[in-house]
C-alpha cells in the first residue's frame, strides 16, 4: 500500500448514544453511515437528518410504532447490510492482496531476466577483455623479437663498415706501395 492510500474506513458507534429530548426519537436509519454515501448529493437537496424524527407519546415508544416487528426487521436489514460489506470489503481485499502478489511476482520476474541479461554482457565483456589481453602479450612479444632482430642487424652493419673500412684502407695501402716500387 502507497502512502496516502486508504485500506478501509472504519468508526467507533458510542454504547450509550446521547439522549434526546423526551418527546422526540430519532430512528436508527436517519444517521448517515460513513459508507453509505448515494444519498448524500441527492438531485435537489440534501438529505435532512431531522426528516425522520417522530414524536413519541409519553410511554417512551414512537407515536406510529405498531409492533416490535418492524425493529426485528430493521436490525435484519442492518446485519445484513453489515455482514454484505464486510464480504465486498473481503473480497476486495482479497483481489488487491491478488494484484499486490502478480505486481511483485512480474517486478521479480522482470529483476531476474536482468540479472540473466547483466551476467551475460559482463560474460562478453571479460572475454573480449581476455582477447584484448591476448593480443597486446603477442604484440609485446612481437616487439621484443624485432628490437633483438634490430640490435643483431646494427651490429652487422657494424661489422661490415668496419670490413669495408679496413679493406679501403687496405686497398689504399697497397696502391701507395705499388707507387712507390
Amino acid at each position: 500500500m502507497h502512502p496516502g492510500e486508504v485500506a478501509s474506513l472504519g468508526y467507533l458507534s458510542q454504547s450509550n448514544p446521547p439522549s434526546f429530548a423526551t418527546h422526540y426519537y430519532v430512528t436508527q436509519s436517519s444517521i448517515p453511515s460513513p459508507f453509505d454515501l448515494s444519498n448524500l448529493f441527492g438531485p435537489y437537496s440534501a438529505p435532512n437528518i431531522y426528516d425522520n424524527i417522530q414524536l413519541v407519546n409519553e410511554v417512551g415508544v414512537p407515536a406510529n410504532c405498531n409492533s416490535n416487528s418492524d425493529e426485528g426487521d430493521h436490525e435484519q436489514r442492518t446485519s445484513s447490510l453489515a455482514e454484505e460489506r464486510r464480504k465486498r470489503r473481503m473480497i476486495s481485499n482479497r483481489e488487491s492482496a491478488r494484484r499486490s502478489r502478480m505486481r511483485k511476482q512480474k517486478h521479480l520476474s522482470e529483476l531476474w531476466a536482468r540479472v540473466v541479461h547483466l551476467r551475460g554482457a559482463n560474460r562478453q565483456l571479460l572475454d573480449e577483455l581476455n582477447r584484448v589481453m591476448r593480443d597486446c602479450d603477442q604484440v609485446v612479444h612481437e616487439n621484443t623479437q624485432l628490437r633483438d632482430e634490430k640490435i643483431e642487424l646494427q651490429k652487422k652493419l657494424e661489422m661490415l663498415e668496419i670490413e669495408n673500412t679496413v679493406i679501403m684502407i687496405g686497398g689504399a695501402a697497397e696502391d701507395t706501395c705499388r707507387e712507390g716500387k
